[in-house]
């Protein structure tokens, strides 16, 4: 009994000390990760003017597109452009020049160019890399790997410490509105993180994962296949890059019935031209299942990355994006994942009132105790 006691005890420490070290970084996190579920769509609230055709015709094609990129953006190179699909209703490319990066938009109803939206100094990227780096860069998405494994740690302990046996585990759950505040804030506390847990269990570990799997590959000694096409080169034949209407049209060959999300350009000559697609088939990432790879110079088929082609860890990696960000479920899960990143400022804050209350309570009893003394 003493040593149940004794394990529940360092069970509870560990608990409430994770939770006073790593609370506002957790809260910060799942906050900040709550507002990038609907990124997109904030962006294209507060920027309506980039993201808004004057019709849902569809007049301009790829090449035209590219075209008008270029002419107003003289030396630029395009880097991605996206087409548009249900994903977007412009063309969008993200385009360099030496250091100078740009986004543009170009209306596909009649060509008007939209204009540049600068990316790196909107709200939702500064939102993004304060989840993702604290502004820190590098050793900000270290520091955010541990707050993922200290809140992996107070998600498991705190389960531990609730469990009441399965006869009590759902009227363990009513929430004690009539009850002593301790009692109040203990059922809220507990309500909150038992119906939260899967999914906050779930988005932690995979916040985990992004920073630290590679080490832990390493340090296991785990070695992986993926069928990613990586190794594919153009070959050099002294011609210029090939239009991307030629891509277009065998795209539509190839996927008669797929819809064309975005083009990806090579960066130097031995690169390929990536397509990726929607090839009708479930896409949990929401942003294309199939990859098509081509010569930039002769425009011949290289290779395809698709379900078809896909390995274990591959299909893991497309899981792990999806299931951190809640791309797997269309709107519906979407709310739930902004929802659930709330849920640890209510934990937070309902365990900080049961440990100030405590606090408050040892203090009455050692002074109780002075004064009898």
């Amino acid at each position: 009994m003493k040593k149940k006691k004794g394990v529940r005890k360092f069970i509870l420490t560990l608990h409430l000390v994770c939770s006073l070290v790593f609370g506002l970084f957790i809260i910060a996190v799942c906050a900040t990760g709550s507002v990038l579920v609907f990124g997109n769509q904030i962006e294209h609230i507060l920027n309506p003017q980039y993201f808004k055709p004057a019709s849902s015709e569809r007049n301009i094609g790829v090449k035209e597109a590219e075209k008008i990129f270029l002419e107003h953006y003289k030396g630029f190179q395009i880097s991605r452009m996206d087409v548009p699909s249900k994903l977007t209703d412009v063309y969008h490319a993200s385009m360099s020049k030496g250091h100078n990066e740009i986004e543009a938009y170009v209306d596909p109803s009649n060509g008007k160019l939209l204009g540049n939206f600068d990316r790196e100094k909107s709200i939702v990227s500064f939102v993004k890399e304060l989840h993702t780096h604290l502004l820190l860069d590098e050793i900000g998405e270290t520091i955010i790997g541990i707050v993922a494994i200290a809140f992996i740690i107070i998600l498991i302990t705190g389960i531990y410490l609730w469990y009441p046996g399965i006869k009590r585990m759902f009227k363990s759950l009513k929430i004690k509105w009539n009850k002593s505040q301790m009692a109040k804030n203990l059922s809220l506390h507990n309500f909150i993180g038992v119906i939260t847990l899967p999914f906050l269990l779930v988005v932690a570990i995979t916040g985990m994962l992004f920073p630290f799997q590679e080490k832990i590959e390493e340090s296991l000694k785990l070695k992986f296949t993926s069928n990613y096409p990586e190794e594919l080169k153009s070959v050099d034949n002294g011609k210029q890059q090939i239009g991307l209407d030629t891509i277009v049209a065998q795209i539509n060959k190839l996927h008669p019935e797929g819809e064309l999300y975005k083009l990806r350009l090579p960066a130097d000559k031995e690169g390929v031209i990536e397509a990726q697609l929607s090839d009708g088939s479930y896409d949990p990432e929401g942003k294309g299942n199939t990859s098509e790879f081509f010569d930039q110079f002769s425009g011949k088929h290289l290779g395809t990355f698709s379900k078809n082609t896909e390995t274990v860890y591959d299909k893991f990696f497309i899981w792990r994006e999806s299931l951190h960000r809640g791309t797997f479920g269309g709107v519906f899960v979407k709310i739930i994942y902004a929802l659930v990143g709330i849920a640890p400022l209510g934990l937070g804050i309902t365990g900080i009132t049961m440990w100030a209350l405590k606090r408050k309570n040892k203090v009455k009893k050692m002074s109780k105790l002075q004064q009898t003394a």
